[in-house]
């Protein structure tokens, strides 16, 4: 019967929470966190990653309660959530070793100046961090992200063309500055 009651207590919280209600969404944090947590902990096993995909998943929680039908379900809905941004993190962290090995393929040829060895990974990421912040943006949502012009025009609310001319520019200063780098 206690579970019953559970229940019908937190669709309760969650009804007035998709009507705005703070309070409620207080309380629904506190009493759903702790398993939000030891999922994003099981998913991960690392308890500041599984601490950083909690708050992440509880943002997508709390932006997409309204579009909850039915409350019943919230359990297997924010399960899913914090399932998806676990995931999504290790794409990301896959996609970003592709990226470095790329990197390292690309100039780790015979032809190096005059035998220095120089990494190159860390010349890549020199240089892209040397770029202003919203050239960096646009590499990031773009390469290791993989958003299309598109989605990266919706997220920073900017129109394409602006967007693939910010693109373009990133990139020809990247390769400039990858190039005044390396004849460092």
């Amino acid at each position: 019967m206690t579970k019953r009651s559970d229940q019908v207590f937190d669709e309760l919280l969650l009804l007035q929470c998709q009507q705005g209600d703070q309070k409620a969404a207080g309380l629904l944090y506190k009493r759903w966190n702790p398993r939000v947590l030891k999922w994003s902990a099981e998913l991960l096993r690392d308890d500041d990653l599984a601490q950083e995909i909690a708050q992440e998943s509880w943002i997508t929680i709390f932006k997409g309660i309204g579009s909850l039908k039915k409350l019943s379900l919230f359990r297997f809905w924010a399960y899913r959530i914090v399932y998806r941004r676990a995931m999504d993190y290790y794409r990301k962290q896959k996609r970003e070793l592709e990226l470095e090995r790329e990197v390292e393929l690309e100039f780790s040829g015979p032809d190096s100046q005059e035998g220095r060895e120089v990494d190159r990974v860390e010349l890549m990421l020199k240089a892209i961090q040397a770029l202003p912040l919203r050239q960096q943006q646009i590499l990031r949502l773009f390469y290791l992200e993989q958003c299309s012009v598109k989605i990266i025009a919706g997220l920073i609310d900017l129109p394409e063309g602006t967007v693939k001319s910010r693109l373009f520019h990133a990139r020809q200063q990247l390769k400039e500055l990858i190039n005044d780098m390396s004849y460092e």
